[in-house]
């Protein structure tokens, strides 16, 4: 799409937004709503308030928020894909709250049952230290007792899927082609999307950190969270190094305890 034109580097999610839905429509959100909510009836029966972090354009809090007697708050550090997120709601007549936060630095005014964080948003951090930032804040987030559901890419994923990720295609916002690629030394996975908009091309360039099983469970561990559950991909069989997906369930202990 490139060739010969001037392509303008943009923030990631800035432009993509629009057209996000479209080029994501193969995710079964339903699918990834009722897997959450058993999670949270198993380990949390009683959770009535949740804080979905990097939640996007709102679809899983859509999906999920009328499984329950979910009292739903959902953040996101960019405003483009909030922006959509809240015209979705706003249709649906959804009771869901949209904010503005960075999920590796943010607060809460009161404690919640339950936080999430799904589709691969830890991987966006690429350093463990903001890996353990984000176990800090959401340590502070729940209350005692309460629960963090979320779920990684390892690097079984991307080099097993690395050519998966390649596309190409057309949303009512933009033209597009995705490329993708692995470094196995680096555990680095770049995702590149050209959006081409009323003739000027764009590009934004996504990058995650693939992290092991183990890297995760020292961290948690090294932050004061009990681990209840690694489940392998969308079940609930023990995840293994092997595993592609991985859906943590870790909660705040009931005893206070010193932090780091």
């Amino acid at each position: 799409m490139s060739a010969g034109i001037r392509v303008q580097e943009v923030v990631p999610y800035s432009l993509l937004a629009r057209g996000y839905d479209q080029v994501m429509d193969y995710v079964d959100y339903e699918a990834w709503a009722r897997y959450v909510h058993r999670l949270i009836r198993r380990f949390c029966p009683e959770a009535q308030t949740v804080l979905e972090l990097g939640c996007g354009t709102g679809s899983l809090a859509l999906a999920l928020q009328p499984l329950g007697p979910y009292r739903y708050r959902a953040s996101d550090r960019s405003a483009a894909m909030l922006a959509v997120a809240r015209e979705k709601a706003a249709r649906a007549g959804s009771s869901v709250v949209f904010e503005q936060a960075d999920f590796s630095d943010y607060r809460v005014a009161e404690p919640v049952d339950v936080v999430l964080l799904l589709f691969d948003g830890l991987n966006y951090l690429l350093e463990p230290e903001g890996v353990r930032a984000l176990f800090r804040c959401t340590w502070r987030a729940l209350r005692p007792g309460g629960v963090f559901i979320f779920d990684q890419s390892t690097p079984m994923n991307s080099l097993e899927h690395e050519a998966d990720f390649d596309d190409a295609g057309e949303t009512d916002a933009f033209r597009y082609v995705r490329r993708s690629h692995y470094d196995p030394e680096r555990r680095l996975h770049t995702t590149i999307f050209e959006l081409e908009v009323d003739g000027k091309v764009y590009r934004e360039r996504h990058l995650e950190r693939a992290y092991t099983l183990e890297e995760i469970r020292a961290w948690l561990r090294a932050e004061g969270f009990r681990i209840e559950a690694a489940y392998d991909n969308f079940s609930l069989r023990p995840a293994t190094a092997r595993s592609e997906r991985i859906h943590w369930v870790v909660r705040r202990p009931d005893q206070p305890q010193a932090r780091p």
